[in-house]
């Protein structure tokens, strides 16, 4: 008994350490009124250039964002508007940095390696909107 009390013990805590998920809220700001640029290749040593910050609605409610190339999708029942002083208590992480954390980990289902991930979009100078969002694989 005292074996398989010891082995379901160190069985959850190598499930606790081995975790391949980031359980804790990570929040990405979202700037909609950005005329940002960037510069990618089109191929045949072309180049294109689209804004860093592009966000698009589908027929069925559904918010899409892009930040560069990397796709996050929101349902519009999991938002949050809050008042301008509310991003003093929110600390915001930078796309590049998940990025390569996702990378080490597991580029295929970004969503799993980040499950609570949040963009905050200021709407104007009093309001923004969190969107409790799921960043998707995407392929252009």
């Amino acid at each position: 008994m005292k074996k398989l009390i010891l082995c379901l013990t160190l069985f959850f805590i190598s499930q606790n350490g081995l975790s391949q998920t980031n359980d804790e809220n990570t929040y990405l700001f979202f700037d909609n009124l950005s005329n940002e640029t960037y510069s990618y290749e089109i191929g045949n040593g072309k180049m294109g250039t689209e804004k860093i910050y592009t966000k698009g609605i589908k027929k069925n409610g559904e918010i899409t964002f892009y930040i560069r190339k990397e796709m996050f999708s929101s349902n519009v029942k999991k938002t949050d508007t809050c008042v301008i002083a509310n991003l003093k208590n929110i600390k915001m992480s930078n796309i590049e940095d998940i990025k390569k954390e996702v990378n080490k980990i597991n580029p295929l289902y970004p969503f799993k390696v980040f499950p609570n991930l949040y963009l905050v979009e200021k709407i104007n100078d009093s309001t923004i909107v969190k969107y409790k969002v799921k960043w998707q694989y995407y392929i252009e």
